[in-house]
C-alpha cells in the first residue's frame, strides 16, 4: 500500500469516526400541495413530492443544484421570512435540515410565515439537527426516500444550539399543535398542525 493510499484510508477512517452517518428513512411526506422551506441543495422533499411541492430557498445556487433532481417540482427563490404567497396557499409545509442555519429570531419569523400560508389543520413537518452544544456541528446523512433511493449528504453549522424542545416551543407560541415528535441522538422529526 502506498503512502498516499494509507493516508487516504486513515483520513477516511477518521472522517467516519468523527462524523458517523445518521440514517433517516422517509416513508412519506404530507399529502396535498406542499411548500418546502429551504428546499434547495439536495431537494429531498421535492424528489419525493414532485409536482405537489413548491420548494423555496433564498439562494439561487441551491435551487439550481436541486432542480435537476426534481424537475417537476415548482422552484422559487425567496426569503422564507416573507413568502411571496397568499394566506392559506398550501395544504401543508415541510422543512428538511434548514432551521439549523437560522438565528433564533429568523426561526421564529419563518415559522410564523409558514403558519400564515397554511389553512387551519394544515400540517408542518420538520426534520432537523439536534444540536446540544455550541461549536462546530457536522452530521453525515444516509437518507432513504419512499421509492428506495438512497441520498448521501451532510450538513454542518457552527455556534447553533437547537433541540426538538426549542423548536416545539416556537411552534406552540406561533399557534401550532405538536402531533408527534421523533427524536434521534443527532436529529429529530416534529409533526405539527395549525390550530383550527
Amino acid at each position: 500500500m502506498s503512502i498516499f493510499q494509507t493516508l487516504k484510508y486513515m483520513l477516511s477512517a477518521l472522517w467516519s469516526f468523527l462524523f458517523k452517518k445518521q440514517k433517516v428513512v422517509i416513508e412519506e411526506i404530507p399529502s396535498g400541495k406542499t411548500i418546502d422551506i429551504g428546499g434547495g441543495g439536495e431537494g429531498i422533499i421535492a424528489q419525493i413530492g414532485a409536482e405537489r411541492v413548491t420548494a423555496v430557498d433564498k439562494l439561487e445556487s441551491e435551487i439550481k443544484s436541486a432542480q435537476a433532481k426534481a424537475p417537476t417540482a415548482t422552484w422559487q427563490v425567496a426569503d422564507a421570512r416573507n413568502l411571496p404567497f397568499e394566506n392559506e396557499s398550501f395544504d401543508n409545509a415541510t422543512i428538511f435540515f434548514s432551521l439549523m442555519y437560522m438565528k433564533q429570531l429568523v426561526k421564529e419569523e419563518v415559522i410564523s410565515e409558514v403558519y400564515r400560508v397554511l389553512p387551519p389543520c394544515g400540517e408542518f413537518w420538520i426534520w432537523d439537527a439536534n444540536i446540544q452544544k455550541e461549536g462546530i456541528f457536522v452530521i453525515m446523512m444516509k437518507i432513504k426516500l419512499p421509492n428506495g433511493k438512497i441520498v448521501r449528504t451532510g450538513y454542518g453549522t457552527k455556534d447553533c444550539i437547537q433541540s426538538p424542545e426549542s423548536i416545539s416551543e416556537i411552534l406552540q407560541k406561533t399557534g401550532f399543535q405538536i402531533k408527534e415528535t421523533i427524536t434521534n441522538k443527532l436529529w429529530f422529526l416534529i409533526k405539527a398542525k395549525k390550530a383550527t
